[in-house]
């Protein structure tokens, strides 16, 4: 049965741009109240000004997920203000391209801290108000690119496959607390998020520029979200690229295999002279 989303509160990071902004003017739309999370202070004024013209309470608070500390005190004041929160999505995340060998342990790190243990330090901190409810839902937002790791993304898909593991086996944890657990795998949207990659050939200029241009619009993705958040899927997987892969993959492994070695020849940066 659907689940109907007004006077729900709903938290979601990476708030103020993107997917994260259009699900929460969806939201808005269906009733329900927010909470916003994001390091774009003006990002957050902006959407909460535009939320409550639409009716929707508003929390917001400039949050670094990467910090525990801050988690925390979020999680302190969002408890003092309303309770818990009935829906936790988490959305922030940051994007990277480069070859497995030119990937530096400082940029690994930071991929890990913010698109995996960002979500981890998030469910941890709202999960125990949860429990105590006995009901809820937490939303993970990966990537189709666990289907289809795509050369010279490794780094990213591989954060994001790890956040993608974990919630799936949060989906079988959290069951008998009455806690539900939807993981989300987009496909290539046109947000901001691939404008702050940086490409290092003509062809990942030209990759990048195809999505922006031709990619699926983050309404689309959006509104894919909240669909799966009122009808409580355990998951959602976004466009048909991500089915032909997830199916793909499996059914012509060979075919699979070309495509990769295609893609690595093409976006891979030419050694220097």
């Amino acid at each position: 049965m659907a689940q109907d989303l007004r006077g729900k509160w709903v938290l979601v990071t990476g708030a103020a741009s993107g997917i994260g902004r259009e699900t929460c003017l969806l939201l808005a739309g269906e009733g329900s109240n927010l909470v916003l999370v994001d390091i774009d202070d003006g990002g957050l004024l902006s959407l909460a000004g535009d939320l409550e013209a639409l009716g929707a309470e508003v929390l917001h608070k400039v949050t670094d997920i990467t910090d525990s500390e801050q988690v925390e005190a979020l999680a302190g004041e969002v408890r003092d203000r309303i309770g818990a929160v009935d829906v936790l999505l988490n959305n922030a995340g940051i994007g990277y391209s480069a070859e497995l060998k030119d990937t530096t342990e400082e940029q690994w790190r930071r991929l890990v801290d913010i698109n995996f243990l960002g979500a981890v330090r998030m469910v941890n901190a709202f999960l125990p108000e949860m429990i105590s409810k006995g009901r809820g839902q937490i939303i993970n937002v990966s990537t189709g690119q666990v289907f289809y790791p795509v050369p010279t993304w490794g780094a990213y898909a591989a954060s994001k496959a790890a956040l993608a593991t974990y919630s799936e086996c949060l989906t079988w944890e959290l069951r008998r607390f009455g806690i539900k657990v939807t993981t989300i795998f987009p496909g290539l949207i046109s947000t901001p998020f691939y404008s702050e990659v940086e490409a290092h050939n003509p062809a990942q200029k030209l990759v990048l520029w195809w999505i922006q241009r031709f990619g699926a619009s983050p309404e689309g993705m959006a509104a894919k979200i909240v669909s799966g958040m009122r009808r409580g899927k355990r998951r959602v997987i976004h466009s048909w690229i991500n089915w032909l892969t997830y199916l793909g993959r499996r059914a012509a492994p060979h075919a699979y295999d070309l495509v990769g070695d295609t893609f690595a020849r093409a976006l891979s940066k030419k050694p220097e002279a």
